[in-house]
């Protein structure tokens, strides 16, 4: 649980860094491409759960701050509504794709340490 706040929160600053300095560049096209970076490499170290929440919060992060209308979740552009989508999308699924799974986490374990019970 608290690993799933940590890199949700690391997911989140970062997102909410890359808003506020960028908010009105030409990098903003591809901050979402930024953010599904470091939302699939918290993801394969923190979890699954970190990866969903870290790409939702980041979503709406980069809807707020950065899309017009700012200060508001609707988004107008139909290139941002996309690009938004596409981090949602490929967050949620790299996460469960990158992550490793505990069975196979802990059958590793075991061949290492062959006394340990479980």
């Amino acid at each position: 649980m608290v690993d799933t706040a940590i890199g949700t929160l690391l997911c989140a600053s970062v997102a909410l860094i890359l808003a506020l300095l960028f908010h009105q560049t030409r990098l903003e096209v591809i901050l979402p491409l930024v953010c599904l970076a470091v939302v699939v490499s918290v993801a394969a170290r923190f979890g699954v759960a970190t990866g969903v929440l870290g790409s939702i919060v980041s979503a709406m992060l980069l809807a707020y701050f950065v899309y017009s209308p700012e200060y508001s979740l609707r988004i107008v552009s139909r290139d941002a509504r996309s690009s938004l989508s596409w981090l949602l999308l490929g967050g949620i699924s790299l996460s469960f794709l990158f992550t490793p799974r505990r069975s196979e986490a802990t059958s590793e374990e075991r061949e290492k340490n062959p006394s340990a019970k479980d």
